[in-house]
């Protein structure tokens, strides 16, 4: 998983097999997602494709978290 956000490209990773990665890379998509209101997409292996989502998917190849565009 991907976060692009002022403080630079963060990457975070985790064993789908591992219960403990897995949650602790829920809970910080969550957090990204719900309460500091980030965009989350999933990416294809060839980088083609995304898809929004709006929930934490362990078994993803690649995600990416960015925050919301503010209009004006």
């Amino acid at each position: 998983m991907s976060v692009l956000s002022h403080e630079g490209d963060t990457r975070i990773i985790w064993d789908p097999e591992n219960p403990d990665e897995v949650a602790n890379a829920k809970r910080t998509f969550d957090d990204l997602v719900g309460q500091k209101k980030f965009a989350a997409y999933r990416v294809d292996d060839t980088g083609d494709r995304s898809e929004v989502i709006r929930e934490f998917d362990p078994t993803a190849e690649k995600m990416i978290l960015r925050p919301q565009m503010a209009g004006g």
